[in-house]
Order: C-alpha cells, then sequence, then structure tokens
C-alpha cells in the first residue's frame, strides 16, 4: 500500500495565484480545491464582526511588538518576485475579564440583593468564586472599586451591553465584545484537560486574517495604519477604560497563531478599494466608534463578497464581474425588481463551485495529467497526483485492481468539492446576510435587499461633500457592481434586468431611505444630493 504525503509546495496553483508558503499547515485537509482558489479559508460560521476581530487581533499584537501592522508583501531576494507573507501572532487570554462578563451569575443576582453592607456582598461573592472557580483570583477588584460591589456589578453589566454577535449559545471563551480598545480584544479559545487556553478554530477559522492580507496588499495600507493606530489601537474610549479596571494586572497567558491563512492573488483591485473604505470610515473623526466599527465590519464584509465573486469569474473566465441588483422595496408583490435581484443572487452563488471546476479542467488538461495515459499503472498513479496537487484521496484500498480510472477519480473529487460543507458558497451566503446586502424570506426566496445599516455604510464610506444623487449611484456601480438604476443597469450589460418605470421606482425608493436616514439634501423637484453630516474637511 502507498502511504500518501503532501507538501504545500506541490499544490496545484490558481491562475497567477502566489506559492503556497512551506510553513502552511496543510496535513488536516482532504481537499484543497476549494483553498486554492479563495484561499484558506472563508469560512461561512466566521460572522462579519468575527471576521473583523481576527484581524484586529494582528494588528493589536504587531502594534504592541513595534513592528508594522501592514508591511506589504516581500520579495524574492533572488527572483524579485512576490513572496507569501510568512507571520505568527499571539493575543493575551483575557481569561479573568472574561469570566466576569460571560460566565459569573451570581455578582448581578447578589447586586440586587436588598443589603447595605458591601462587606457582606464582596465577601459571599468572593467565597463563590474561590469555591466554583478555583485558579481564578477577584480579591483585587475590592481596591479598583473602592469596596463599592454594586458600582463593580454596574460596570460590568455596562461591559456586558458591548458584546457582538449576541445571540447564539457559543461557550464562554468564544463570546466577544466590540473591540473599542486592546482591552475589548479577546481570542477564541478551547480549554484542554490541564486547564490550559489553546486558539481554537470552531468560529474563527481565518476568514479575518484573508481579510488583514488584502489589506496588507493594498495601496493605501500605510494609511489605513496610521489611523487603525490613532482610532482603535491606541484609543481611550470609555468602555476600553472600564475593561481596563476590571482585568488583573498579572500575565493571564497568550494564545498563538503560529502563521497566518493563504490568500492567493498577490494583487487585486478590491485589496485597494477595501483599504480606501476602511480609510474613508475610520478618518470621520466626528463619527463615533460604535458606528465606526459597525460601518466597517458591513464594508469589509461586502468587499469579502465581491472578492469571492471577483476571483471566481476571473478563475472561470468570464469576461465581467455580474452586478448585484439591489430591491429596495422589500418585498417580491408587484415587483419586477425583486425577480432581478433574486437571479442576480443565483448567479453569484454558482459562480464559486463553476471556478472550482474550471480549476480543475486546467489540471486535466496539463500535460501531467494526459501522461497518466490508460494503461494498467494508471488508476495508482492518478491517486497518488490527486493527493499530491489536491489532497484528495478516492479510494482507502490498497488494492489497485479496484481503483477507478483517472477520469472516474477526478470525476469524484469534483463531486466531493460540491458536496462540501461550510463551502465558500455557504460563506457567501451567510456573510451577505449578516452585513445587510441580502433578504431571505420562506416563501419569497432570497434576493438582495440592503438593510439601512449597509446602506449608511455606503455613505459614509463613500461621499465627503455633496453628492449629486445620480453620481452617488454611478460611484457605487463603479466600487460594487451595485445597480439600483436604468442607468447602471445599462452600464453592466447594456440591457435592463426589470422594466425601465420599476428600476426609476427603485431609485426612487433609495432616494427615500437615504432621505429618512438623514443622508439626502434636496434642494428643488430635479436635484437631490447625497450628503455626509459625519464628513470634515
Amino acid at each position: 500500500m502507498t502511504i500518501l504525503t503532501a507538501a504545500s509546495a506541490t499544490l496545484w496553483p490558481a491562475k497567477g495565484a502566489l506559492k503556497v508558503p512551506e510553513n502552511q499547515r496543510v496535513h488536516s485537509i482532504k481537499l484543497w480545491c476549494e483553498f486554492g482558489v479563495f484561499g484558506l479559508s472563508i469560512y461561512d460560521d466566521q460572522t462579519p464582526w468575527f471576521t473583523l476581530i481576527e484581524l484586529l487581533q494582528i494588528a493589536s499584537y504587531r502594534n504592541d511588538a513595534n513592528e508594522y501592522i501592514f508591511p506589504g508583501l516581500a520579495r524574492d531576494p533572488v527572483t524579485g518576485l512576490p513572496e507569501h507573507e510568512k507571520m505568527s501572532y499571539d493575543i493575551p487570554n483575557n481569561t479573568t475579564l472574561r469570566h466576569l462578563l460571560f460566565r459569573d451569575r451570581e455578582m448581578a443576582r447578589l447586586a440586587t440583593m436588598p443589603t447595605t453592607e458591601p462587606s457582606v456582598l464582596w465577601d459571599r461573592w468572593l467565597a463563590h468564586a474561590e469555591r466554583e472557580f478555583q485558579g481564578l483570583s477577584f480579591g483585587y477588584l475590592k481596591s479598583r472599586f473602592e469596596e463599592d460591589f454594586k458600582q463593580m456589578a454596574e460596570a460590568v453589566e455596562l461591559l456586558r451591553s458591548a458584546e457582538v454577535e449576541k445571540f447564539g449559545t457559543r461557550r464562554w471563551t468564544s463570546r466577544h465584545l466590540m473591540p473599542l480598545g486592546r482591552s475589548m480584544i479577546f481570542p477564541d479559545v478551547k480549554q484542554d484537560t490541564s486547564g490550559e487556553f489553546l486558539l481554537d478554530r470552531r468560529f474563527f477559522q481565518r476568514t479575518g486574517e484573508l481579510l488583514y492580507l488584502m489589506l496588507n496588499r493594498s495601496g493605501r495600507r500605510a494609511e489605513v495604519e496610521r489611523l487603525l493606530k490613532a482610532r482603535v489601537l491606541t484609543s481611550d474610549s470609555p468602555l476600553d477604560r472600564l475593561a481596563r479596571r476590571l482585568r488583573p494586572e498579572w500575565d493571564e497567558g497568550k494564545a498563538v497563531s503560529s502563521n497566518i491563512g493563504y490568500l492567493p492573488a498577490p494583487e487585486m483591485a478590491v485589496y485597494d478599494r477595501l483599504a480606501e473604505d476602511w480609510a474613508a470610515v475610520l478618518g470621520l473623526g466626528s463619527l463615533p466608534m460604535e458606528d465606526c466599527l459597525d460601518a466597517l465590519m458591513r464594508l469589509s464584509g461586502l468587499h469579502e463578497v465581491i472578492y469571492i465573486i471577483e476571483r471566481a469569474a476571473d478563475e472561470a473566465g468570464r469576461p465581467s464581474v455580474p452586478p448585484f441588483v439591489l430591491d429596495l422595496a422589500g418585498t417580491a408583490r408587484s415587483n419586477p425588481v425583486f425577480a432581478s435581484a433574486t437571479e442576480s443572487y443565483k448567479t453569484h452563488r454558482a459562480l464559486p463551485i463553476r471556478a472550482i471546476e474550471a480549476y480543475v479542467e486546467r489540471f486535466a488538461a496539463s500535460d501531467e495529467w494526459l501522461t497518466l495515459g490508460n494503461g494498467p499503472a494508471a488508476p495508482e498513479n492518478a491517486k497518488t497526483l490527486l493527493h499530491k496537487r489536491f489532497l484528495w484521496v478516492s479510494s482507502a484500498t490498497s488494492n489497485t485492481k479496484l481503483l477507478d480510472s483517472p477520469s472516474a477519480q477526478m470525476d469524484r473529487m469534483l463531486e466531493a468539492t460540491r458536496d462540501r460543507n461550510h463551502d465558500v458558497g455557504s460563506a457567501l451566503t451567510a456573510h451577505a446576510r449578516r452585513i445587510g446586502l441580502l433578504a431571505a424570506q420562506r416563501r419569497s426566496g432570497t434576493w438582495y435587499s440592503p438593510t439601512d445599516g449597509l446602506l449608511e455604510a455606503l455613505v459614509l464610506a463613500n461621499v465627503t461633500g455633496p453628492m449629486e444623487f445620480g453620481a452617488f449611484l454611478k460611484l457605487i456601480h463603479r466600487r460594487y457592481y451595485i445597480v439600483v438604476g436604468p442607468e447602471e443597469a445599462r452600464a453592466s450589460d447594456g440591457s435592463l434586468p426589470a422594466p425601465l418605470a420599476a428600476l426609476k421606482r427603485n431609485e426612487q425608493r433609495l432616494e427615500e431611505r437615504l432621505r429618512v436616514l438623514g443622508f439626502i439634501d434636496r434642494k428643488s423637484d430635479d436635484c437631490a444630493f447625497v450628503i455626509n453630516p459625519f464628513y470634515r474637511r
């Protein structure tokens, strides 16, 4: 029986892709096809908030280490060609603070007791904590809060209000706060049998690392770094000060990531557009940080979806990127734009698997594969080659006579790719819904229909001075492939996806929604301007 092993250096490359770093851990991966095209990895259960937090974990570590947050791509000293980033990072466990926020329930119960003796409450709570949670110490909190137990309980409750993705049944070590400062950033960890906390990939499966790599390869990374330091990493927000007050001074250990995810393309226009949006939003000094982070979460998720579609279109050989037709009515009844928005989503949803098929078809047309032929050794050689290039093992049998033909093995590999759970197509759907791009109703189906939160983020990132409404529509079409009205539809493919009158009504609905949000200044019946009240020159 042949024992199959594979190294990252032998993996089949996507079009224009960087070589997979030698330190990239691929031994546990059983099928490389999707990762070769889109990267390692874009994961549906890693929400856009968790993606943003993972990015900020890396940024915080590099800032604390006095390193460039975004050093850019390195180059091979001999060839001068770009090389994939190789880096590790660690995140302080912050165990005690996390326990107070997400595991302790006794504090809130005691705080409601009608006693006027704070010392009684402290004694009861500390005794309970020592009994139930051995290994954690909370005595330092008495002096931090001048022995005012109820003030401490109120502080914990206030900080809990900053939790993101509250609705779920995640373990306490997988719950997170809005990252309003360094003290509010936690790793996603699991506790082993010895009590040690280790980095886990249950909800943080490197999607945030890919977002970081996109910014690192952008042309405006230095500007984003400067703003990120000023607005987030060195900020003194009230909630971050509160977190520092609640956490102990001693070192609670760190969770370590020994490498970073794999992002195939060395450069893409979407990387620069992502960085432009980060710089624009972080540069809005009068915008509250909570709103700033919410906008960055939505815009980063939007660019992630665009990245998936652009990568898929390129690998599949499509001449253009299919647009996002947005329905502003939000209902299927008597609404032709709804049908176009539904079809737009279906087109995007089908693209990733078509890209993966094209990726494998390129290999099937290579001399390396074609020279296998149909001889008696071909099935075993095909099995070895598919594992070397795609980490795929088509059969567990050691009897070469029972192996399928090379073409049948490749077909089975593609079938396994289509049947994968948590695939990149599922991530497109899940993340588009989370950021407010995609709507879903049981009887109506799934279609592109933006929420107010996403519309607000688009204005914040794209509008400085007053911008004529039509110019705004052209801008979001150019930057995000968004189609709302007839002009942008014609610019996409020369045709209208819905009747002209319906698209005009769609435009009017967008204007009305922006007006309600406070982003429209209408000067006359013929002239409306989109405004950004948070922009200051």
